[in-house]
């Protein structure tokens, strides 16, 4: 008999890969940390390959990782298209939210409770991506709304809140005027990295790229040592920061985030959606 994954341990893995972080892919799942990794460790020993590379922050899909992510995301949606078929459910039975990877913790611990609660017969699933990919999954139906960061080419988008970006470094962070500034950057289809390229372009500073990533927490922990600086969004920025000063390098930006949907859109479910978010803040 041939061998077949489990789904349960597809699901987990998925989550896993989204959020970078067996903690959160934990709460998301309703498993304790040890029960997550022990599915993880069930899929690898499987295939006989590592899934993850492990660090002490986050995870990073390894080669044969993103293989299975792509096929284990077919499997998973096939799968609910099918159980929903079946079942003669539509849209207003099951909703596929979409979170972008920084403000993950923030959904999982004030919004995804209340809507258990306001939703308790919903099918609800929650999908961590960049702002970008999730415009992406809502054209291809894999996911139907989502909190996103706002472009001015997506007017639909109904405004969530705005917060500053700031340009941080660690506290002891020296910057010798003579020698190059280094910096920390997004390495993703991203609008801060967008924004981060616009500010240095627009100085007379001489910068070098010293590190880049997908994931906030790996920036932020780059910023902490001293080894580069960033651009934050301000609700990210702890007291381990130092917000530099704006006759230094300026951003005239904001980050404003949105709540975006596809086709067949419940928008009562969208309100309460957007109120319970606005209400979490």
């Amino acid at each position: 008999m041939k061998e077949r994954f489990n789904l349960e341990y597809l699901n987990t893995f998925v989550i896993a890969a989204e959020t970078g972080k067996f903690n959160v892919t934990a709460e998301m799942v309703y498993r304790s940390h040890s029960s997550v990794s022990m599915q993880i460790k069930k899929l690898e020993e499987q295939i006989n390959m590592p899934l993850f590379i492990r660090s002490k922050d986050t995870l990073t899909l390894t080669k044969v990782g993103e293989t299975l992510y792509s096929y284990a995301r077919q499997i998973l949606d096939l799968n609910d298209s099918a159980f929903n078929s079946l079942n003669h459910s539509d849209w207003k039975g099951s909703l596929t939210f979409g979170v972008p990877t920084d403000y993950a913790d923030f959904f999982i611990r004030f919004v995804y409770p209340k809507l258990q609660e306001e939703y308790p017969d919903f099918n609800l699933k929650t999908i961590c991506s960049r702002s970008r990919e999730l415009r992406n999954d809502i054209k291809t139906n894999h996911i139907n709304a989502a909190m996103v960061a706002m472009e001015p080419q997506y007017s639909d988008d109904i405004f969530l809140w705005e917060e500053e970006l700031c340009w941080v470094s660690s506290k002891d962070f020296i910057y010798e005027a003579d020698s190059y500034l280094p910096i920390a950057l997004f390495s993703d289809n991203c609008i801060i990295n967008n924004h981060s390229l616009y500010c240095l372009k627009k100085t007379n500073i001489n910068f070098k790229i010293v590190f880049t990533s997908t994931m906030m927490d790996n920036i932020a922990s780059c910023v902490k040592t001293g080894a580069a600086i960033s651009l934050l969004p301000k609700s990210l920025i702890t007291d381990e920061f130092r917000i530099l000063p704006l006759d230094f390098l300026p951003c005239p930006f904001t980050l404003k985030i949105g709540l975006t949907w596809g086709e067949n859109a419940d928008f009562a479910m969208l309100d309460f959606i957007k109120k319970t978010i606005i209400n979490s803040l």
